[in-house]
């Protein structure tokens, strides 16, 4: 996991919170057998993915962009339409802060 977008800690949350919901009625049974295991990954895999290819296209597009460049430098496309759509700014946000799967703690009673 790359530390662009500091976003690590959050899927590692979400992971944490993913496996709690599965293999939480599993293992107060005794143990979680392959399946949940596998229904964990199967969950967790798409937005660590997302997440992952997102980190590369940042750092493939914007960082080694700046890293590489001699001249002063401009905002991009993307940015300048963020600055003239604000409402926009929320899917960054949302990406960075929520992920592309957000899980939520279930207790026993729901």
């Amino acid at each position: 996991m790359s530390p662009i977008g500091g976003v690590g800690i959050n899927l590692a949350v979400q992971d944490a919170v993913a496996a709690a919901n599965i293999l939480g009625p599993s293992l107060l049974r005794g143990s979680p057998g392959e399946r949940e295991l596998c229904a964990v990954q199967k969950r967790r895999m798409f937005p660590t993915r997302a997440t992952q290819r997102l980190q590369i296209v940042i750092q493939n597009n914007v960082i080694e962009r700046v890293l590489n460049s001699t001249k002063p430098l401009a905002p991009g496309g993307p940015f300048k339409l963020l600055k003239r759509c604000p409402y926009l700014r929320r899917i960054p946000a949302r990406l960075i802060g929520i992920g592309f799967r957000a899980e939520h703690v279930r207790s026993a009673g729901t």
